[in-house]
């Protein structure tokens, strides 16, 4: 009888084993693909190049990937480039199962391109008021900043740490900041969120780092700021202006001058330092910026913000620092504005 028994119970177990079996294959395995851009220019070098997926295990070496727009081309391959300008369609199978298609736009090269918008730079200190070095760094960087050929175009944010040490002025994106461009340590620069160095061992790197942004990334957006302040709370509208397409982001920052707090300076600590150009918040929380989506050229993006101002901070001492950020990732635009006014964009005299 117990032969029996144990017969039947695993039979049942088996049965069972074999449904649960059963209903994971019954699950549908998707095939997806997925390209490295979804734009290109169509210049014969700057490529796009897809991946396969069969599930999540990527099929590339098996599937097949077709233009299905343009079927007189002949293409087949994993990387698609193209010198003529306009939409390409792709698809791709795997086991007899498509994937949905996917659109890749090929724009048309631009020629060398004249700005109408004057270039401004940001330059960010990343400091700490428990940071001995700290006041030298800071000292170094306004002398450069205050030359008579950048100070009208220069954008100083002390950026405050908190992480080693008490600093009232911290805030949590600066150890992000200093993480992601590998600095070693404070006092350090970040420039156009682009070239970065220390302001102890490689302050010589500051000034090329400015004529970089010039020469090597003129000009091609720009960003106003609109602002309204009611009692504390804060209205901020941003908008960027693209002049070449791409995908654009802004960064909005709060900056405050004159705040009297600790400061260490070598073996001294200053109770009553003067703090400079403090970045007090980065409104939208992310420094790489929000994006505006793909523009066209000639077209406008716009992002707006409402930010309560803490009461201890000085309303008369702030500024909006808005950042325009083009498809690279870069700050290639920045205004600034006293909270509570406008700014607009800033044209080149004729």
């Amino acid at each position: 009888m117990k032969l029996v028994n144990k017969i039947i119970l695993f039979a049942a177990v088996a049965l069972g084993f074999a449904s649960c079996h059963g209903q994971e294959d019954d699950v549908e395995v998707k095939v997806t693909l997925t390209p490295s851009a979804t734009t290109i220019v169509a210049d014969g070098t700057e490529s796009v190049t897809f991946e396969v997926l069969y599930g999540a295990t990527n099929v590339n070496h098996e599937a097949n990937i077709y233009l299905v727009s343009h079927p007189e081309l002949n293409w087949s391959g994993s990387s698609f480039s193209t010198t003529e300008a306009g939409e390409y369609t792709f698809q791709a199978i795997y086991k007899d199962q498509a994937s949905e298609e996917v659109k890749i736009t090929a724009t048309a090269p631009v020629g060398p391109h004249e700005s109408r918008f004057e270039r401004h730079i940001c330059v960010m200190d990343l400091t700490g008021a428990w940071c001995t070095f700290c006041p030298d760094g800071m000292t170094k960087l306004t002398f450069y900043v205050q030359k008579k050929e950048w100070k009208d175009i220069v954008h100083m944010i002390a950026m405050h740490d908190n992480s080693q040490g008490e600093d009232p002025m911290g805030i949590d994106v600066t150890p992000r900041i200093l993480s992601d461009f590998k600095l070693a340590g404070f006092p350090s620069f970040v420039t156009d969120l682009r070239d970065a160095g220390s302001l102890s061992e490689n302050v010589g790197d500051i000034v090329p780092s400015f004529n970089r942004s010039l020469d090597e990334y003129p000009a091609q957006c720009d960003v106003k700021i609109e602002s309204n302040l009611s009692g504390r709370e804060l209205k901020i509208d941003v908008k960027l202006f693209a002049e070449l397409a791409g995908t654009y982001a802004v960064t909005v920052l709060l900056v405050e001058d004159n705040i009297v707090a600790p400061q260490k300076d070598g073996s001294i600590t200053h109770a009553e330092f003067n703090h400079k150009h403090v970045a007090r918040a980065v409104v939208n929380s992310n420094y790489k910026g929000d994006s505006l989506g793909a523009l066209q050229a000639e077209q406008e993006g716009s992002k707006s913000y409402t930010y309560t101002l803490p009461e201890e901070w000085k309303v008369e001492d702030m500024t909006i620092v808005a950042l325009a950020i083009t498809p690279d990732g870069y700050v290639n635009n920045v205004a600034e504005v006293a909270v509570g006014e406008s700014v607009d964009y800033k044209y080149l005299a004729e």
